[in-house]
């Protein structure tokens, strides 16, 4: 697996998208200060991968969501060999925690998974490996680094197995055993056909052989047979078309006989035309009453005018009497306009009088009060003059009864003018409607000036209605009339089309016997008819000797034939062939079934030949298999093949480890899978990898690291893990200044092999040796990457 493209948003510092383009970096390092993310980086490819992250657990992945925001997005392209695979994760919040479904994993534009569900298992087929065996030999993050070093032996076992895929022996003694039980199955199947075919002997092949040969000569009797029939066929087809035609023409002279129909044709037709020239006459007659009555009637005038006329007549008198009404009415409307007028100049007069009454009565009652106020002495609130004596006067009258008898006045004037004013509209539209009946009836009148008057215009339309009477009745008879002479002219047709139906009979007739040479027509129908019926009586005895001399044929004829059917039918009894229907058809069937009994025979013969060497083959393979699924069946082999693979893999790691130690420690195993460590300082003494240091178990695991990455690729079968990258994040900062040149060196020699190696470091020095360099740097926001190539 090697990385082309790494794409993440909203992962642990990456809060805005970043893209990381790896192209042909075999050896680059993820740079910058602690905290920045570099680490976060490997986490993502792993993540995109396997859906998880080492550091966070077995399951946790909310974490990795950058706070503040919902989601994660990882996107990882890679490569294996020569194909390119995407693979994309999403990371979500929910209320209980994240969840990880949303996954997919593409190869060009074929999607191979869908879901989590489907992508956990499509990447451990296409890798080789599970998320334990990955970050354990492929992508080492922080603290992980020990893990292959302090692994159990067993554990340390099931992933060599794997890479090595061992397992591919076991599958091969099971299919051994497969194969060895097939065929033993396919040689009891074999043995049973063998036995089905074991009536197919070469006795069996020469008895079929003698039937074909029988059927063949039986098969060219049948054809000679077929031949003579065939022969008689054609007599017997020509014997029965004389006989047919002998009593078509026994029926068609039969059928030469004058039709009643014709011999009754004339007097009927002098019938019809007799019926068709009284109908003419009776249709002249009409006619000629018809133009009489529209003569009449068109003598009589206009019918519209004289409706007209006496419509304006009716009119008229319709008029007068509506004048003498308005006139009536307006002189009625016209009293009750004097009336009201009267009532409304008394009303008035009323009014007046209560008004004058008020006004003294107020003056009167002034007077009285202010003689009241009035002292002997004092100047008058007049005249100011000095009053000298006091004047005399009696009560005033009552104000309240003169006011509302002026209210009371005031009202009655109003009503009275009301009532005066509708009487004057009422007057003024009876004497308007009088007005316009008078012109009406004058306009009217003007019209019937010197016209005639009513009794004798509706004398003279009383006659038009009579006279158009006439001239309907006279139309009605007319067409019954019409119709009868059409129904005679049909009639008298009619007998010209029966006469030619009765000639093409007569011709259809004459010709079903033209071979006979019949007499030439006579002109008139009947004649004609009466001539071919003599002809036909006379010449029926000859037709009908000619039918018994070819029944005589046919009857002869059919005797031969029955006679040579029996001859053929002894003969297919003696081959057992049952005859029915066409002979030639019979035996030709039951020399193409012993055909194909001898075919099936020779074949089963053939098919019994293969059948015993495909068992001789089976049992050999049988035998093979067996002998292989024997020496595979004990786990020796694995054993040897494991042992040998570890025992390459700690020399190599050995090697390495001599290197970066300066000669210091080297590795050593068991037959348990169990590592220790060689103290070459300390007079090789052997121990235990827990005693070392923390520095000192990084080297040893990087060792082993580095190792496995070199090695195994080399060692593994086709088909096991594709160890094509390797990530290394650990402290190389605890390392001196020669030993990280020694563990410089040996990257950078692991990388000039083709495999792509990434470390996470902020050491300057190791960091200034790598061509690629990806450095991470943080601001408050974000973190983002920038790609340095030296």
């Amino acid at each position: 697996m090697r990385p082309e493209t790494l794409e993440l948003e909203g992962f642990t510092a990456f809060r805005q998208k970043t893209r990381i383009e790896f192209g042909d970096a075999d050896l680059f390092a993820f740079t910058g200060p602690t905290g920045a993310g570099k680490s976060s980086l490997i986490d993502a490819m792993i993540f995109a991968l396997y859906g998880r992250v080492p550091r966070l657990g077995e399951r946790l992945v909310e974490p990795v969501i950058t706070k503040g925001r919902q989601e994660a997005r990882v996107r990882l392209d890679f490569t294996l060999g020569d194909e390119r695979y995407t693979a994309v994760r999403v990371v979500r919040r929910t209320k209980s925690g994240a969840t990880t479904k949303e996954a997919r994993l593409e190869r060009g534009e074929e999607v191979l998974a869908g879901n989590a569900t489907a992508l956990d298992p499509e990447i451990r087929r296409l890798l080789g490996l599970d998320f334990q065996q990955f970050t354990t030999c492929v992508a080492l993050p922080q603290g992980e680094f020990a893990r292959f070093l302090r692994q159990a032996p067993r554990d340390r076992q099931a992933l060599l197995s794997k890479l090595l895929n061992l397992g591919v022996y076991g599958r091969v003694r099971d299919r051994a055993h497969v194969r060895r039980e097939k065929a033993r199955g396919r040689i009891e199947l074999l043995e049973a056909q063998l036995a089905d075919l074991s009536g197919a002997d070469e006795m069996a092949e020469a008895g079929r052989q003698r039937r074909v040969e029988s059927l063949a000569q039986l098969q060219a009797k049948a054809r000679e047979e077929s031949k003579r029939q065939a022969e008689w066929d054609d007599e017997e087809r020509e014997v029965e078309e004389e006989r047919q035609r002998a009593k078509a023409r026994i029926a068609a002279l039969a059928a030469a006989e004058t039709p009643r129909a014709v011999r009754d044709l004339g007097a009927e037709r002098q019938q019809a035309e007799e019926r068709r020239r009284t109908a003419q006459d009776a249709l002249d007659r009409a006619e000629k009453e018809h133009r009489e009555a529209r003569a009449a009637r068109e003598g009589l005038g206009d019918a519209v005018a004289l409706n007209r006329l006496k419509e304006s007549w009716e009119r008229r008198e319709r008029l007068a009497g509506q004048r003498e009404a308005s006139a009536r009415h307006a002189e009625r409307t016209e009293a009750a306009l004097r009336g009201a007028e009267e009532s409304a100049d008394g009303a008035e007069a009323e009014v007046s009088a209560a008004r004058e009454a008020l006004a003294g009565a107020e003056r009167t009652h002034r007077a009285h009060a202010l003689r009241g106020g009035l002292v002997v002495g004092e100047p008058c609130p007049v005249c100011e003059q000095e009053v000298t004596r006091l004047p005399s006067g009696g009560e005033a009258a009552g104000l309240d009864g003169l006011r509302v008898a002026l209210r009371k006045a005031e009202r009655a004037e109003v009503s009275a003018r009301k009532r005066r004013d509708a009487a004057a509209s009422a007057h003024a539209a009876a004497d308007q409607k009088r007005k316009g009946v008078n012109e009406q009836y004058e306009e009217v009148a003007a019209t019937l000036v010197g016209q005639p008057g009513l009794p004798e215009t509706e004398r003279k339309i009383a006659a038009i209605t009579k006279a158009e009477g006439v001239v309907e009745q006279a139309e009605v008879r007319l067409e019954r009339e019409r119709q009868v002479v059409r129904k005679a002219v049909a009639a008298v047709d009619g007998f010209a089309d029966r006469e030619r139906e009765a000639w093409a009979r007569f011709h259809e007739v004459r010709d079903r016997l033209s071979d006979l040479e019949p007499p030439a027509p006579e002109r008139s129908l009947l004649g004609a008819w009466e001539s071919l019926e003599h002809w036909a009586a006379a010449k029926l005895p000859e037709v009908r000797r000619t039918l018994e001399i070819h029944d005589e044929k046919a009857r002869k004829l059919d005797e031969e034939r029955t006679a040579s059917r029996e001859r053929l039918a002894d003969l297919f009894s003696e081959c057992g062939v049952a005859l029915r229907g066409d002979p030639q058809r019979a035996v030709d069937a039951a020399l193409e079934s012993a055909r194909d009994d001898l075919r099936e025979v020779q074949r089963q013969r053939k098919e019994r030949r293969r059948l015993q060497r495909e068992s001789k083959a089976a049992g050999e393979s049988a035998a093979i298999a067996d002998a292989l699924h024997t020496h595979l069946r004990a786990d020796r082999f694995e054993r040897w093949l494991l042992t040998a693979a570890f025992h390459g893999l700690t020399a190599d790691a050995s090697r390495i480890l001599v290197e970066l130690s300066g000669g210091q420690y080297s590795f050593r195993h068991n037959e348990k899978f169990e590592f220790d460590i060689v103290d070459h300082g300390n007079a090789d003494e052997t121990r235990s990898s827990k005693t070392l240091s923390g520095g000192e178990t990084f080297l040893a695991s990087l060792a082993l690291a580095l190792a496995l990455s070199d090695q195994i690729a080399d060692l593994a079968a086709e088909g096991a893990a594709r160890l094509e990258s390797i990530f290394l994040d650990e402290g190389f900062g605890s390392l001196d200044a020669d030993t990280l040149d020694t563990v410089a060196a040996t990257i950078e020699e692991l990388g000039a092999k083709g495999r792509t190696v990434g470390l996470v470091t902020h050491v300057r020095d190791l960091a200034e040796r790598i061509p690629v360099q990806f450095r991470v740097s943080k601001t408050s926001a974000t973190a983002s990457v920038e790609r340095i190539t030296s």
